[in-house]
């Protein structure tokens, strides 16, 4: 009789861990938010970039990024798209589950910044530290990692990275372009931003006109 009692126990507990982890989870869904886009939603010039947050030449160019965002806020739509190489970057999904995460509470830009500035330190340890320098609710950021709710949004975007033929990150569109060396964004976007007037001088010099 005393074990059945104990076998009934330990149902109980399992039953109420699984309910409970279950309505966690379900609530946090309910939390989702916007893809991250930065600039001015409703631009005619759209950029657009698949990247790595593990990976050195998307960390290269985000100082590109950073200054044609600079000089075009106003004028221009950025969006971020993920594309992790987990072949070579183990940790490369799991930063990216980090930053969606952190977008959930509006900060995703701002975590963002942190990763491509310490590439390096890409641990969990490391992605728990950079939650609390910008003021995120951990408990809530945990919630999200440990339930992986964010990863629909990742796998996305490697569906759509693969159906674009994308095989090397950083990768970035332009109005729907591929662009070949993304070093010349910043030129890139100026000629389509701030295009050269056309001289209006086609009838040649003016006559002078004699007034007797």
């Amino acid at each position: 009789m005393k074990k059945y009692y104990w076998i009934i126990i330990v149902l109980v507990i399992i039953g109420a861990y699984f309910i409970l982890t279950q309505s966690k989870a379900v609530e946090y869904v309910e939390l989702n938010a916007d893809r991250p886009v930065k600039g001015n939603p409703e631009a005619s010039v759209v950029l657009v970039e698949y990247s790595d947050f593990q990976c050195p030449a998307c960390g290269a160019a985000q100082a590109i990024v950073s200054q044609v965002l600079e000089k075009y806020i106003d004028k221009i739509k950025f969006e971020y798209h993920h594309f992790p190489l987990t072949s070579i970057h183990k940790n490369a999904y799991r930063v990216a589950e980090a930053a969606e995460c952190a977008g959930d509470q509006k900060k995703f830009w701002e975590y963002h910044d942190l990763l491509y500035t310490h590439q390096e330190n890409l641990q969990l340890t490391d992605l728990e530290n950079y939650v609390q320098q910008i003021n995120i609710d951990l408990e809530l950021w945990n919630d999200c990692m440990s339930t992986h709710a964010k990863k629909y949004a990742i796998d996305k975007d490697i569906s759509d990275a693969k159906i674009q033929n994308i095989n090397s990150t950083p990768t970035f569109f332009l109005n729907g372009q591929k662009v070949a060396d993304w070093r010349n964004l910043l030129d890139m976007v100026q000629a389509l931003v701030e295009p050269l007037v056309p001289l209006q001088n086609n009838q040649g010099p003016l006559e002078e006109v004699n007034e007797d």
